[in-house]
């Protein structure tokens, strides 16, 4: 495990527990930085958000659909659509996963006004844009051989926008996604939240489910899950749950229109 630190408080908090602690600084281009500089080591690595709460370790999981189709990335999505959520990525450490984000790095740094999940979506060729299609320095055939990781039961996420939820057995979660943060936080999301009775607006689901050690601790220390060890927890767990499956043929995701249009 390691963990990228963006100032000296969370560094020191780092190096009290285990794991590997790097100090780095606020930036959006550093998720796609470590994750390269690993790459070129020779490691494969699964990045999370930090918002993401591990249900059970994602490793056989990842490792099992990886070998399945000989992956060279996987990516969680949306519940509704097929649309790329960088928040639970995997990268294999070959050639063209390297070359890939390496591409993709270099071009969020020469366009610091679009955002980074449409660009990883754009350089998938998985719906949105963030420029012409000639215009983007990867081809379609140099992109990685990639999927979504399961986006129904598996790797799910918090029902704060419209296209995201989870469905199915709750025993069969392996990461869920909170969606924190000011763009999940805005007053459209709190108005659909609101609309489809999903709690007061949005909800900071990170309250819930960590810095819990004292009311909680058995929730970090054994492998019982979540929604088995507290009703708080399964009541925010369910907020997020839809009564039907997921679509049997997703729509596609939204062409977006680049920021520079």
């Amino acid at each position: 495990l390691v963990v990228f630190c963006w100032d000296a408080a969370a560094l020191e908090e780092c190096r009290a527990v285990s794991g590997i602690c790097i100090r780095g600084t606020p930036s959006i281009l550093n998720k796609f930085t470590l994750p390269l500089v690993l790459l070129q080591h020779g490691l494969d690595v699964m990045w999370l958000d930090l918002d993401v709460f591990l249900f059970q370790s994602p490793t056989p999981h990842v490792l099992k659909q990886q070998r399945s189709g000989e992956y060279e990335l996987l990516i969680s999505g949306a519940f509704a659509v097929d649309c790329v959520c960088s928040g639970v990525v995997f990268f294999r450490a070959v050639p063209r996963t390297r070359k890939w984000l390496e591409e993709l790095l270099v071009w969020m740094y020469e366009h610091p006004y679009e955002h980074d999940q449409k660009a990883v979506s754009a350089f998938l060729r998985a719906g949105e844009r963030v420029a012409f299609d000639e215009a983007l320095p990867v081809r379609p055939e140099e992109a990685p051989r990639w999927a979504f990781l399961d986006p129904e039961t598996q790797f799910v996420s918090a029902r704060h926008v419209d296209v995201a939820g989870w469905t199915g057995d709750p025993d069969d979660i392996v990461a869920f996604h909170m969606l924190h943060g000011d763009s999940d936080e805005t007053e459209t999301s709190r108005q659909f939240a609101a609309r489809n009775g999903l709690g007061v607006g949005y909800t900071p689901l990170m309250d819930l489910f960590f810095n819990r050690s004292d009311s909680l601790p058995e929730l970090y220390s054994t492998a019982a899950l979540p929604h088995r060890l507290s009703e708080e927890l399964k009541e925010a767990l369910w907020r997020s749950r839809w009564p039907t499956p997921r679509p049997l043929s997703p729509g596609r995701c939204n062409e977006t229109v680049p920021m520079n249009w």
